[in-house]
């Protein structure tokens, strides 16, 4: 091969491995929620990108095959080339035994060749596709994907091997890459947010209070039952209201025997809309609205999921044995949220 074409073949490889380490860490860097809105606005190489995210073990293998041909290939046939380059214009200028002069030649040309390898084909790539995650791997997917669907069933090979490594030092490979924060790191994060001056200190805490929420069960932020306000189911309507008066509660648990029978719940609303005429025909079990029954380790936001999924405003935290031990009620939720509100009731 002449020195020319050897030295075009070498831009080749390098170029190529500039391409492979881009596309592996734009997989790495690229968010996948963007992405995944993108494609469902239409763009087909976001929905390519999302597809290899989904099989980003074989995609990084994918990748890490096409550097190591690359490399390879650009060693093989770049450092000779170079080195007959430096080897013939140093006999042009200087005298030197040939012994000499091909060691000089060698040491020059591969130190050229791996700085060009560092820099423009590991290290620019890298710090591209880093900087513009979303935007590299859309532009490189297709032709990406191209060559790991060639080299699939090798592919697959290799990332069966490598799994079988991973597995028997106790590890269990993932197919994915959990991207999601835990919520110590978003803890971090919203600090940082606050100090730098990106966040004032009501979001800041507002936010705060939203992860600590995960951390909470029913019995954190449940009313005890020595301050549950209830109504037989025998009550008359006029008795329910004045409970209600009284008490300024706009609910009222409703039991049948004893408190941990609870039957469901009746609004104060209900029982004012009924009118005079009306009291001596309607019992509370005429105006009765379900409650949702819950433990004292159900988690907070999953009872606040399911309250919102039934329409329902209070839950009943009953333990183990099944008595009632609190209650839980939307607005419990929003003040472990938001904090109580000065003045409420």
């Amino acid at each position: 091969m002449s020195t020319g074409s050897a030295l075009l073949l070498a831009v080749v490889f390098l170029v190529a491995n500039g391409f492979f380490v881009a596309a592996e860490f734009a997989l790495l860097a690229a968010r996948r929620a963007r992405l995944e809105q993108l494609a469902e606005a239409g763009d087909t190489r976001a929905r390519r990108a999302v597809r290899s995210l989904r099989e980003l073990t074989v995609m990084l293998a994918g990748a890490q095959l096409g550097i190591t041909m690359a490399s390879l290939g650009l060693g093989a046939v770049a450092e000779p080339a170079v080195a007959r380059l430096l080897e013939h214009a140093l006999e042009a200028v200087v005298d030197l035994p040939s012994g000499l002069l091909h060691t000089i030649s060698f040491v020059v040309a591969l130190s050229i060749v791996v700085f060009l390898h560092m820099v423009v084909g590991e290290m620019a790539p890298k710090s591209w596709a880093i900087t513009h995650p979303e935007a590299s791997a859309q532009l490189l997917i297709t032709p990406f994907r191209a060559f790991t669907t060639l080299f699939r069933p090798v592919l697959i090979g290799l990332n069966h091997a490598a799994n079988v490594m991973v597995r028997a030092v106790g590890v269990e490979p993932r197919e994915e890459v959990s991207l999601a924060l835990s919520s110590a790191e978003l803890e971090v994060l919203l600090q940082r947010s606050l100090d730098e001056g990106a966040m004032d200190t009501e979001t800041h805490d507002l936010l705060s209070r939203g992860l600590q929420l995960s951390g909470l069960q029913a019995a954190d932020a449940m009313t005890p039952r020595s301050e549950i306000v209830a109504v037989p189911l025998t009550a008359s309507l006029d008795e329910v209201e004045e409970v209600a008066r009284t008490t300024r509660r706009a609910r009222l648990v409703v039991y049948d025997r004893s408190l941990d029978d609870v039957v469901g719940v009746v609004l104060a609303r209900d029982v004012l809309a009924v009118g005079d005429d009306g009291r001596a025909t309607t019992s509370v079990s005429d105006l009765l609205r379900g409650v949702v029954v819950t433990g004292t380790h159900q988690a907070l936001e999953d009872l606040l999921v399911v309250m919102r999924a039934r329409r329902m405003q209070l839950a009943v935290v009953r333990d183990e044995p099944g008595t009632v031990v609190g209650l839980v009620t939307v607005q419990d939720v929003l003040d472990e949220l938001v904090g109580e509100f000065e003045g409420q009731s």
